[in-house]
């Protein structure tokens, strides 16, 4: 309950009205009625004191919650730059693996090979398997072999081979190129092998020299030099007389120059 100090009252006509005696019933009933006044007003102020106590802790709830909803919000954005750069990765390496696929039309061992086929072309010694033409069973050859078509089969000439098309099975000749995207078979040559860039062997390779910018999964013997360039990738055990790896290059096996010609036992040894 309220207090007269607590209301908007005027002290000075109480005091009159107090001090007046003898007053009429209208100037009782007037009392009263600003009596009653008075207790409405101090209880109005008191119920707006209540209120506002009351609403007070909802309000700093409120404050302390919204940058907590806002820091939420801000989550989502936060991580759609990782989600691209996700996808931006994914399609990195699917990039990557058509680049090795189709790098064989521009590689270096397929433009060599061109240039000797049209050299022994000149001299009316190369056979030519044509692109659409397809033969199922092996096939053999006194001169040089140009392979542009699909052959499954095992391929043997006495010349040399040059291989852009699809082959499965093994290959035998002086000389071996290959430049297409997959053979399933080893490759066996008096000289040197040469794989493109792109092109995948599985199978072994068997050569006196040999240059490799594919990948082969297969052992690799070579009475020779072998040049493991940067694009390669092999799976197999190396035995060679030398070695050169250039940077870049993946060697998944041993390698072991047993062709070099040095006994190093007695070398460390010292005999």
């Amino acid at each position: 309950m309220g207090t007269f100090d607590d209301a908007n009252v005027d002290k000075d006509l109480l005091s009159q009205i107090f001090a007046d005696e003898g007053d009429d019933a209208e100037t009782d009933a007037l009392l009263d009625e600003m009596l009653k006044d008075v207790e409405k007003e101090a209880a109005k102020k008191e119920e707006q004191a209540e209120a506002v106590q009351e609403e007070l802790p909802l309000e700093e709830i409120a404050a302390e919650a919204e940058p907590a909803q806002a820091q939420e919000e801000e989550i989502p954005a936060a991580q759609e730059p990782m989600e691209e750069t996700a996808s931006d990765g994914a399609q990195g390496e699917a990039s990557q693996a058509l680049n090795f696929e189709t790098n064989t039309e521009n590689d270096s061992v397929r433009k060599e090979a061109k240039e000797i086929m049209d050299g022994e072309r000149q001299s009316g010694t190369v056979t030519t398997i044509t692109s659409g033409t397809k033969i199922n069973g092996g096939i053999s050859s006194d001169g040089s072999l140009e392979v542009m078509g699909v052959i499954t089969g095992d391929v043997e000439c006495q010349g040399k081979v040059s291989i852009i098309g699809k082959v499965s099975g093994n290959v035998t000749a002086s000389e071996v190129y290959v430049s297409t995207q997959r053979l399933e078979g080893s490759l066996s040559s008096e000289g040197p092998v040469k794989i493109g860039v792109g092109t995948i062997i599985v199978g072994d390779v068997d050569a006196t020299s040999a240059y490799i910018a594919g990948a082969v999964k297969g052992d690799i013997d070579v009475n020779g030099h072998v040049v493991v360039d940067s694009t390669a990738i092999i799976k197999g055990n190396i035995k060679a007389k030398s070695v050169q790896v250039n940077n870049g290059a993946v060697v998944d096996g041993y390698c072991s120059l047993n062709y070099a010609g040095v006994n190093l036992d007695d070398f460390f040894d010292g005999k």
